[in-house]
């Protein structure tokens, strides 16, 4: 195996797939990338066994071949370069050489047969996306899942396919983000499927602006097709709870507020709130909110009354101050629809003005007041 390559390309190529590699793992073979050179192009693979991402470039290959070395070995060893060409040797002994004109530098390599092969994903499921409108979705979803492991659903985001929409929802149980690409153009059928947010993060992190990509789907697995990088993950095998469920068909009480001052008055008021539940209680008024928040132990309280249209009686409510402003930051409006009917249902939050192809609606569970409050 033997190739020539400017070492911003290679770094570029190799930046993409390095945060695959696992931190801690008991397979060390899966702490290396493995490099395959071919008709006068470098790919690069990383993979943790449920996620695999390649990674390609141009290369001037003199000697076709592959081999694994330590990805954040090589990654160190190409950072520290300067903007110079690389000759790569690797001999039968798998003894990897990198010469430059300063010098060369020696590792030791494995053999591609020790590394684990790349998911197959052969189906004619296919979907194509808008780069943008996929992006906003990660972002808009992917901060509601759940970190907790022993309900794995709960650590992906739903992916819907339906005739004339494709949604994606996340909820971790306190809060639940649901985003529907209205101006979806269905493939010829519907399915439902989970992926995990370690790999949604790498696709939002490689997506260009601009353009559209294509989605593949098998039983188990999904493969993102972007530029000069494809993206593997493994499908969570784990039936979604019903949300829609504890989505309310009808509300009536609809609180108009503006979405920064929420923001940093619910930000201001929960530095008081008690450490362990971050309970803030909120009083709505016909044209007021008035947050209040206390921590006995420290005896530490505050309120703030900021200005908001409700039409209705005077409603006391409670939430969780972390989930709130979590949904809140994720909202991109001026003003916000906040809609409760009950102290002990949970509060839906629109944008005051949704985009066009766009449906989005966040859901927020409510901490029960005790008769004290």
């Amino acid at each position: 195996m033997e190739f020539t390559i400017a070492r911003s390309e290679f770094l570029k190529a190799l930046q993409r797939v390095i945060s695959v590699i696992p931190t801690k793992t008991t397979t060390e073979i899966l702490y290396s990338v493995l490099l395959i050179a071919e008709e006068n192009e470098l790919r690069i693979i990383a993979t943790d066994l449920d996620i695999t991402q390649i990674s390609w470039t141009n290369a001037k290959v003199e000697a076709e071949g592959a081999v694994a070395i330590p990805g954040k070995l090589l990654l160190d060893i190409l950072r520290e370069m300067p903007e110079i060409d690389l000759k790569f040797q690797v001999d039968p002994n798998l003894r990897v050489v990198i010469e430059t004109n300063m010098g060369e530098y020696k590792l030791a390599g494995q053999s591609r047969t020790e590394f684990p092969s790349v998911p197959i994903v052969e189906t004619e499921q296919k979907i194509i996306l808008s780069n943008e409108k996929l992006k906003r979705m990660i972002e808009k979803t992917i901060f509601a899942c759940s970190t907790e492991t022993v309900r794995a659903a709960l650590t992906g985001v739903l992916c819907q396919i339906f005739e004339n929409e494709y949604r994606m929802v996340a909820t971790d149980g306190h809060r639940l983000v649901r985003i529907i690409n209205k101006k979806f153009t269905n493939p010829g059928f519907t399915r439902q499927f989970i992926v995990p947010t370690k790999a949604l993060n790498f696709v939002a992190r490689n997506l260009p602006e601009e353009g559209e990509h294509q989605v593949f789907l098998s039983k188990e697995h999904i493969l993102f097709e972007l530029p000069y990088t494809r993206i593997y993950s493994r499908l969570i095998q784990e039936p979604y709870p019903d949300y829609e469920r504890v989505i309310p068909d009808y509300y009536q009480k609809e609180i108009i507020i503006k979405l920064e001052e929420l923001i940093h008055s619910v930000k201001r008021v929960s530095l008081f709130a008690n450490p362990m539940t971050y309970q803030i209680r909120m009083q709505v008024n016909p044209a007021s909110l008035t947050i209040y928040a206390q921590d006995i132990d420290f005896g530490g309280e505050a309120n703030e009354t900021i200005p908001c249209r409700f039409d209705h009686e005077p409603l006391l409510i409670a939430y969780n101050a972390n989930y709130l402003l979590d949904l809140l930051r994720h909202m991109d409006s001026e003003d916000i629809r906040f809609m409760v009917e009950d102290p002990d249902g949970p509060g839906l939050i629109f944008p005051m003005n949704q985009l066009e192809d766009e449906d989005l609606l966040m859901l927020i569970m409510p901490v029960r007041l005790s008769e004290a409050d």
